[in-house]
């Protein structure tokens, strides 16, 4: 929808509870992409009841309800992965109204959630990760080095685009400086407002060092405490994912985005050897489910590698 609203203003029986709904959101330390899904998800139902004249109170929306406005969503060709999203941010908004006490229980109680089917994501390997590396690397200019620094910390870290975007350099303000480079460590702000350290590694902090000493301090906005720089001063999350882009594609790798980066650390962790937990941690999932969504693509893999260094029926 192009006003994301336009649901609810169409149906006036949700409207007073989407925007109490949007205030527990914020309270909550959501992020404001989750608190975005979770609203238009709402916003959708809304607009749904309101074109077929169903109830819009939500102590009369009904299991029914649901789910003809699943049917209908699966027979505007939605794709799976949406229809998914829009039915856990209504379920959500159900689980909070039962809570508030709005409704005696959630029409969602009983339902189950919809199948995704499994369609895991290609994972980068060494080979193109090099390429791009290389060919970044060879631009001394500003550009050239923060992006490199960027692409850097993206593979070390497995860090969320929001995560490294909002990194901070304050070496003065130890309390707001979210770089270490002697100890080779970023501290980012995850989903929650939790925060966690993680490891870059020596490659992570020479390209920071290059980008840092060389190029930003010498930037006319030198003094802002966001860590990347662009001509106009911060570079956005936006600005960071064009990048990615656009780099990609001078390399062969179109559509490239910063999630990509997160299943190849994903992977990699786990094939060296690193425990489910300590990737979890690392990467700031609290639901193992996370795990194994970005980790399915390459499982056969890492299992029959593990299968080879094991080698129990050569040892007899």
């Amino acid at each position: 929808m192009t006003n994301p609203t336009q649901g609810i203003e169409q149906a006036p029986g949700l409207a007073v509870n989407a925007a109490r709904f949007r205030r527990h959101l914020r309270a909550s330390g959501l992020s404001a992409k989750t608190e975005s899904t979770y609203l238009q998800g709402v916003d959708h139902l809304a607009a749904f009841l309101a074109e077929r004249d169903l109830p819009t109170e939500p102590g009369a929306i009904t299991r029914e309800h649901l789910t003809e406005w699943l049917i209908a969503m699966r027979a505007a060709g939605r794709k799976p992965a949406t229809i998914a999203n829009r039915y856990r941010s209504v379920q959500q908004f159900f689980k909070w109204a039962a809570d508030e006490g709005l409704v005696e229980r959630s029409p969602m109680a009983t339902m189950r959630p919809p199948r995704i089917p499994e369609t895991p994501p290609p994972v980068l390997r060494d080979e193109q990760l090099t390429r791009l590396l290389r060919a970044v690397e060879a631009d001394k200019s500003f550009a050239g080095r923060r992006d490199a620094a960027l692409i850097r910390v993206f593979i070390a870290s497995g860090a969320r685009l929001a995560e490294v975007a909002g990194l901070r350099w304050t070496p003065t303000e130890p309390a707001t400086n979210d770089v270490d480079l002697d100890s080779g460590l970023i501290r980012v702000v995850g989903k929650g407002g939790r925060e966690r350290p993680i490891y870059v590694g020596a490659k992570a902090v020479r390209a920071l060092d290059r980008y840092l000493f060389d190029h930003r301090a010498k930037h006319r906005l030198a003094g802002q405490p966001w860590l990347w720089l662009g001509p106009k001063g911060r570079f956005t999350a936006s600005g960071i994912a064009q990048m990615l882009r656009t780099r990609g594609e001078a390399v062969e790798l179109p559509g490239l985005h910063p999630h990509a980066f997160r299943h190849a650390w994903a992977h990699a962790s786990l094939a060296d050897g690193m425990q489910e937990g300590e990737v979890m941690m690392l990467a700031g999932w609290r639901s193992r489910e996370m795990l194994r969504r970005y980790a399915a693509s390459t499982a056969t893999e890492r299992a029959l590698d593990a299968a080879r260094r094991s080698g129990l029926a050569d040892r007899l």
